[in-house]
């Protein structure tokens, strides 16, 4: 099983419990979160209480712009994916910008339930290379500020991230590397 924080991880307690975050984001920007495929909508309904978790968003103009970003090179996939008249789900936020699965002491989703995206973050795959996402709001960037000390504080190895991205990539219908043969969409 490819693990990339413990449960238990203090540092996203942490994080998760200050202003925008991954989990709480700043009121009005909710066409940027990540969708949510329904592989692990499923999943996520199988081991958490489902109490409006999910929304159906318009696959706007920004949105499709943010996710081709994070899959360069890829646009055709992409497009095919999230057509500009089409919608995708997405985690509910409240009015304050929090995500709904958001409680007192972190993510109420168990690890293994949770969507790839929230489980690989703030980690990702360009090409080859493991990195991460250069961003201010997040805990662990501020506090461990390298690859490799991140990769540290949350217990993992650029070999399982490099998996979860696979299986994110797989939930999606996207070949789990850029380059690879296309595979089924219901994985």
């Amino acid at each position: 099983m490819t693990r990339i924080r413990s449960d238990a991880s203090d540092t996203c307690r942490r994080c998760s419990l200050q202003g925008p975050t991954c989990c709480r984001m700043t009121a009005g920007q909710e066409e940027f979160c990540f969708p949510v495929s329904q592989m692990e909508k499923d999943r996520v309904r199988d081991h958490a209480p489902f109490t409006g978790g999910f929304v159906l968003a318009p696959n706007s103009a920004a949105f499709i712009d943010n996710v081709r970003r994070l899959f360069p090179g890829e646009d055709a996939l992409i497009l095919a994916l999230f057509p500009p008249a089409g919608e995708h789900y997405r985690l509910t936020v409240d009015t304050m910008g929090a995500c709904r699965f958001l409680g007192p002491e972190g993510c109420e989703i168990p690890y293994e339930a949770r969507p790839y995206y929230c489980r690989l973050y703030p980690f990702w795959v360009v090409g080859r290379e493991v990195t991460f996402f250069d961003s201010a709001t997040c805990l662990a960037r501020r506090e461990e500020r390298t690859l490799s000390r991140m990769l540290k504080c949350f217990d993992t190895n650029k070999a399982s991230v490099t998996d979860l991205y696979g299986r994110l990539r797989l939930a999606w219908g996207l070949p789990p590397a850029r380059g690879a043969h296309k595979v089924n969409k219901g994985f």
